[in-house]
């Protein structure tokens, strides 16, 4: 699956290897390349949002969003764009706060 970054420091931490975004912790890092590493290698959004190890939140919102808590609480927002049976994935931090989940 093709991704998209609309933050440098979130495209810079998938390629870049000794990257470390100021205020990221280990477990946050090692969630957050799991998590593309998993995109990469997924087929279609059904694929990703299928893998249980991301722990993947649909949106309530919008079908084609959900979000994926890295560690203990830093939240990614992946975005599913689909056209021509192409499906690409859009990750970014969330603009505001999620709702606390229980």
């Amino acid at each position: 699956m093709d991704r998209e970054y609309l933050d440098e420091a979130l495209r810079r931490l998938a390629t870049d290897a000794d990257y470390r975004p100021e205020g990221w912790d280990d477990v946050e890092i090692a969630d957050y390349r799991l998590l593309v590493q998993c995109a990469r290698a997924a087929q279609g959004d059904a694929d990703l949002r299928n893998m249980r190890v991301l722990r993947l939140r649909p949106d309530d919102g919008s079908p084609e969003v959900a979000r994926a808590r890295l560690g203990a609480g830093r939240v990614i927002v992946l975005r599913f764009k689909s056209s021509d049976g192409h499906v690409a994935v859009t990750l970014e931090l969330p603009t505001t706060k999620p709702k606390a989940s229980r």
